[in-house]
């Protein structure tokens, strides 16, 4: 095994890592010896996902397309073997990955892995299935690190998108739909303005009560595409001359990243935009018709000046933003609606009534017409149900329990009993996703006081 290191060692600079993966040959002494196997695979995952994508081409892989603990067990396990020179083809169909791997998974989430051919390991020409046999067809750990990387086009599928946004966000199924379906329309008008084409934006108004998932929602989006993702607050803005934050500020982040003055293809998200309705005051006098106003300026242009402050002055940028995608949202609580019976009732959660919100909800609630009518896709969120609440804390991919475990490097179940006990507080009290993140933190935090929880900086 050490020979085979040595070589290996030409062709990535994690000699360590497949060592460790190599010693998986080695089956003897199972199931005793199972701790020791999954504590190995975790540390290794930890590692990766703590990586340089840029110097690690598979850490790149993993990261862009979130693979699950298993996933990325059964992608080593395979690279190692090939560059062992087995033939993986041969030797190891699939019920015995499945026997074999029930040290890392389950064996109904590790069938479910090589028979969805919809996985990235699939789609992105890693594995390739023929008869019962899972063959591997790329190999990441065989890269040289010496190679350099290759900007390479990539082709966007609105359903692969989707699919994988499935993934983390649970639920609100027609939402996620007219999303992906306005954020692509959005490349889709980026792409057709190299050819000198000139499109009006599409941006996106986003409602729905609290926990939700708007954020969430968007930032996962965000990262499927890879492109950058930027939140902002309106309640934090004033109009320009007042003390605060403003409505430029938002661009700030994006402005290191922009070529020739062109920022790039990215996603605004600006949350609380209910929070400067018509009529309410902001602090120091500072009216929200006015922030309004300027956060129209912003979105309806594609070019826009940003000041920056200097010691002996300020410095004035013209910055192209015809790339950027705005999308705001809101709760908007008890918001106004006019039924078809003319009556006027007040809703927490008006999309769970069933009635579908239009711009002219919006206008009644004190958003500008001006601003409304700058928004092509209006998407609604509906609240959380229990079985809702319940798929997010239990989701394998990125749910709050899944996340704390992976930090403390635990495989401690928690209890039926506490499970439903979170779950019905989260639904009595009407706490959403973000509630629930928040009492599964409160569940785990004893655990980061104790000795076995350790990091270096």
């Amino acid at each position: 095994m050490q020979e085979t290191t040595k070589k290996l060692t030409k062709y990535t600079s994690r000699a360590q890592l497949v060592e460790n993966i190599l010693a998986w040959n080695d089956w003897s002494g199972l199931p005793t010896r199972e701790a020791q196997y999954v504590q190995t695979f975790k540390d290794i995952y930890a590692r990766l996902l703590r990586s340089n994508a840029d110097k690690f081409p598979l850490v790149e892989f993993i990261q862009k397309h979130k693979l699950s603990q298993t996933e990325v067990f059964l992608l080593l396990r395979l690279s190692a073997l090939d560059l062992q020179r087995i033939m993986v083809a041969g030797n190891y169909q699939v019920n015995t990955l499945l026997e074999k791997g029930q040290i890392i998974g389950k064996r109904a989430e590790l069938l479910s892995i090589l028979i969805d051919r919809k996985s990235a390991l699939f789609t992105e020409g890693i594995f390739a299935a023929i008869g019962g046999r899972i063959d591997l067809k790329k190999n990441f750990l065989a890269l040289a690190t010496s190679q350099k990387r290759k900007t390479k086009k990539r082709t966007l599928n609105p359903q692969r998108v989707l699919t994988q946004l499935n993934k983390y966000v649970i639920g609100q199924d027609e939402a996620k739909k007219q999303l992906v379906a306005g954020v692509f329309e959005h490349l889709v008008k980026c792409a057709s303005a190299k050819n000198g084409k000139t499109f009006n934006k599409s941006n996106i108004f986003i409602s729905g009560p609290t926990g939700t998932g708007k954020t969430y929602m968007c930032e996962c989006l965000a990262k499927i595409l890879n492109i950058p993702f930027v939140h902002a607050d309106a309640s934090q803005y004033t109009q320009t001359g007042y003390v605060g934050m403003d409505v430029s500020d938002v661009l700030r982040p994006l402005a290191k990243e922009a070529k020739a003055g062109k920022l790039p293809i990215s996603i605004v998200f600006i949350d609380e935009i209910d929070k400067i309705r018509q009529g309410s005051e902001r602090e120091g006098g500072a009216a929200s018709t006015n922030v309004q106003a300027e956060l129209l300026r912003l979105i309806e242009s594609n070019f826009y000046r940003l000041e920056t402050k200097l010691s002996l002055g300020k410095s004035i940028h013209k910055l192209d933003i015809s790339q950027v995608l705005f999308v705001v949202g809101g709760a908007f609580e008890n918001l106004q609606v006019k039924h078809a019976d003319k009556s006027v009732g007040f809703t927490q959660e008006p999309v769970t009534k069933g009635r579908k919100l239009t711009a002219e909800d919006y206008i009644a609630y004190g958003m500008m017409p001006e601003l409304i009518g700058r928004f092509s896709y209006f998407v609604q969120l509906k609240g959380l149900e229990k079985d809702d609440l319940r798929q997010i804390l239990l989701n394998p991919h990125n749910g709050p329990l899944q996340q704390y475990k992976e930090l403390l490097h635990t495989s401690t179940q928690v209890s039926p009993t506490i499970i439903e006990n979170l779950l019905n507080e989260a639904y009595e009290r009407h706490l959403g996703a973000r509630g629930l993140h928040q009492q599964v933190g409160q569940l785990f935090q004893a655990q980061f006081l104790e000795n076995k929880v350790q990091i270096e900086i």
